[in-house]
């Protein structure tokens, strides 16, 4: 008996003591075009060097692939690689139906980026939670998910919805739906960010939203991009 509490209560700590969420950390010496290594336990580099002329390497893609081979063990796949830039297709173009605001989703707290080990630090001003997220970081936290009800985090979203509760403009619909996809990995903290796609997606978005018109200094600092 004493045996086996003794191994159940080492499983424990060593669960414990387990980062939550996989750690980065920014890498000059990394081969060309690879964008991320695994390096061992739960480290992982970032090629700070970026990706060659003519490829890119997505944060959210890095990020969830840390993250599966963080959860299973597997290293079958140890190198991320840079891919080939492929244009977006074009598509029709149609006005977006916001949906529905919900009340009381900011977080309890009241701050806007919240760390965390577990979706119950992700508490909402309803006692609901939303989820903790992994993204690039060093210290293996993740960032609490904001609702997109959450007026600290979508408040412009929402005025620029308006009364009508559309979006038409096609310009500002694209930046809405690239920042709702992108906050929470936009709050991660490596200083090699600027290496992905993202970024310079972002900047591209951002401009062509504050040519439609639409103010947006309410919200750029929000989503910062390193």
């Amino acid at each position: 008996m004493g045996a086996k509490w003794f191994l159940y209560f080492a499983v424990l700590l060593a669960c414990s003591q387990a980062a939550y969420c996989p750690t980065f950390t920014c890498d000059t010496d990394l081969g060309a075009n690879v964008c991320s290594v695994y390096s061992s336990g739960s480290a992982y580099k970032l090629n700070s060097n970026g990706c060659q002329p003519g490829y890119v390497c997505s944060a959210t893609a890095v990020a969830l692939w840390a993250e599966i081979i963080h959860a299973n063990g597997s290293t079958d796949k140890t190198s991320f690689l840079c891919t080939a830039y492929t244009p977006p297709a074009q598509s029709t173009w149609t006005a977006v139906n916001c949906g529905t605001k919900l009340a009381n989703k900011n977080f309890k707290s009241g701050n806007i980026v919240i760390p965390c080990t577990a979706d119950t630090d992700c508490v909402l001003a309803d006692y609901t939670y939303t989820l903790c997220m992994c993204v690039l970081g060093s210290d293996g936290k993740g960032v609490c998910q904001a609702s997109t009800s959450n007026d600290q985090v979508y408040g412009g979203f929402w005025r620029d919805c308006g009364s009508g509760g559309t979006i038409s403009d096609q310009d500002i619909a694209e930046y809405w739906a690239f920042y709702m996809m992108y906050w929470e990995y936009g709050q991660s903290t490596v200083e090699c960010m600027s290496i992905f796609m993202e970024t310079t997606m972002q900047g591209g978005l951002l401009e062509a939203y504050n040519g439609a018109g639409t103010l947006a200094a309410t919200v750029v600092g929000l989503l910062t991009l390193y």
